[in-house]
């Protein structure tokens, strides 16, 4: 069963490696810099607030890692492309296999492509109002949208230092859809009777 269940998530196995690199760097400075921040400031963090805070700075680690390190998939596409897509394709959104036939390799990178970065940017929608509980639902937005463009433009700019990234309107879409997900998720389970009152 444990099998069934780590399937969807085997195409993604070769990026373990560069998310602990980038972890084990980036966890250490986060936590010499919030430790300076809070003893500079006079200032003691709730247990529940730092381990929440910690838990954003490994998911965005993870998120450069997943978004900025080349790997061969996106070298294969970005070899064919012209580096940007700024026009939204519903075959790159839905994977349809009226235009993809099943069991094609464009087809299974397409799947891989679009669950991704949906998947990717869902836990932002679910850290973020955890971390701020007053934090609106079209801040939020925002913020997908600000970080999902800036990837974007990364991944254009770094072609050019041989990344083998594509800029992508279709992974913008399905990036801020997901975090969205997230967000409308968070805003339901705090409507539930005794949410606030928990709060």
């Amino acid at each position: 069963m444990l099998r069934h269940l780590l399937y969807p998530f085997l195409p993604y196995r070769s990026l373990a490696f560069p998310i602990l690199v980038l972890s084990s760097i980036l966890v250490p400075c986060w936590l010499l810099l919030r430790l300076y921040w809070l003893r500079t400031h006079r200032q003691r963090g709730s247990l529940r607030h730092e381990a929440l805070l910690l838990i954003i700075v490994v998911y965005l680690s993870g998120l450069a890692a997943v978004t900025l390190v080349p790997s061969r998939p996106s070298r294969l596409v970005a070899e064919s492309s012209a580096g940007i897509e700024l026009r939204p394709r519903l075959a790159s959104l839905t994977c349809s296999p009226a235009i993809m036939p099943r069991g094609s390799a464009a087809r299974g990178f397409c799947v891989r492509n679009a669950r991704g970065n949906f998947l990717l940017f869902f836990p932002l929608g679910i850290l973020l109002p955890l971390v701020s509980r007053r934090l609106p639902f079209w801040r939020g937005i925002q913020i997908a949208i600000a970080l999902s463009l800036s990837i974007e433009l990364l991944q254009y700019l770094s072609r050019a230092f041989g990344s083998y990234r594509t800029a992508d309107i279709n992974d913008f879409i399905l990036n801020v859809l997901g975090a969205g997900l997230g967000f409308a998720l968070m805003s339901l389970l705090r409507l539930r009777p005794g949410a606030r009152a928990a709060e």
